[in-house]
């Protein structure tokens, strides 16, 4: 059973629930956690109310030894995935009248002074009902990677100018889920995170329906974090039924949210990375998974594909 003291709303400060999601990695090992109690500790004392749940999505379970002290533990044996872990925390945070929900996954080293600045920002930005998020400048082996937005017809991705600091006015804007820190009310009020997208695109689709309901994100670009992406390193890090995930939730995110026209500039997309797989020499089953979804794309009807991706999910959340 969690257990969380209620939020006192005549207090000055702010409430912040941090989630953790772990998979196969014992607490005591998480670098996200080791760091973010270290950032926790050096933020200045009663400028926010701070509570972390660790989420285990580890097949099974496993023994998690001694937790630190103030930490919050709860095991899914059957690995739900990270929506329906976000979800979970997101009900926690609001019954207990919390604020402000960061979401971090086990592959985020988060820097020192990472809640000092954050807590700086969400005061700044709490009277701005507008804004719905706070995302902070996320790289990757030194490659900048989130946020971003998409430009017309989603031929390109962009990155914001280094330092960037301000509320984004593009038409949408994207951002990886760890290390984001969401208005609680806002993500209640757009349902939380897609089911559906239990673990890739998961944060796509939750940002595309923040904004579809004209809420603002508000990029940090003082805040850096590294974080280990596993498409970035497919062969190392992500297996044929992963990268086929992946790739299964960009099809249905496309399908179901975007157009015709961007429909085709993703099977160009497609097209050019079979081939830059090919070239690279991967492995079979890797060429082999992108070469299934561009032959869905240029066979198969947008609804037969919704259709069968839709069977696919509900026999995941089924397990």
């Amino acid at each position: 059973m969690f257990e969380c003291k209620l939020a006192d709303r005549n207090a000055e400060h702010f409430w912040l629930f941090v989630v953790v999601v772990l998979y196969k990695l014992k607490p005591s090992e998480s670098v996200t956690l080791n760091s973010l109690r270290a950032a926790i500790s050096c933020c200045q004392h009663g400028q926010a109310e701070i509570t972390i749940l660790l989420y285990d999505n580890t097949p099974g379970g496993q023994d998690i030894g001694v937790l630190p002290p103030g930490v919050q533990y709860i095991a899914d044996i059957e690995n739900g995935g990270l929506a329906k872990a976000y979800n979970y925390a997101l009900e926690i945070a609001y019954d207990h009248g919390f604020d402000w929900l960061l979401t971090l996954d086990q592959d985020t080293r988060l820097p020192v002074d990472f809640m000092c600045k954050l807590c700086s920002t969400i005061a700044f930005v709490m009277p701005l009902n507008v804004v719905a998020a706070i995302v902070p400048s996320i790289a990757s082996n030194g490659r900048l990677i989130s946020p971003s937005f998409p430009t017309k017809r989603w031929v390109l991705t962009k990155r914001f100018p280094d330092g960037f600091i301000g509320i984004s006015m593009q038409k949408l804007t994207l951002a990886v889920n760890s290390a984001s820190t969401v208005r609680v009310s806002a993500l209640r009020a757009i349902g939380g995170y897609d089911p559906r997208f239990w673990l890739d695109c998961s944060d796509v689709v939750m940002y595309h329906r923040l904004q579809s309901n004209s809420l603002r994100i508000f990029v940090a670009g003082n805040i850096h974090v590294e974080h280990e992406v596993s498409v970035l390193d497919l062969m190392n890090r992500a297996t044929p039924s992963r990268y086929a995930n992946i790739l299964s939730a960009q099809e249905a995110y496309f399908d179901e949210y975007l157009g015709r026209i961007e429909g085709i500039v993703q099977l160009l997309k497609l097209v050019y990375l079979a081939l830059k797989l090919c070239k690279a020499r991967v492995t079979l089953p890797y060429f082999k998974v992108c070469f299934r979804f561009l032959c869905r794309r240029l066979f198969y009807s947008r609804r037969h594909r919704m259709e069968s991706w839709k069977q696919s999910t509900r026999n995941h959340l089924a397990i």
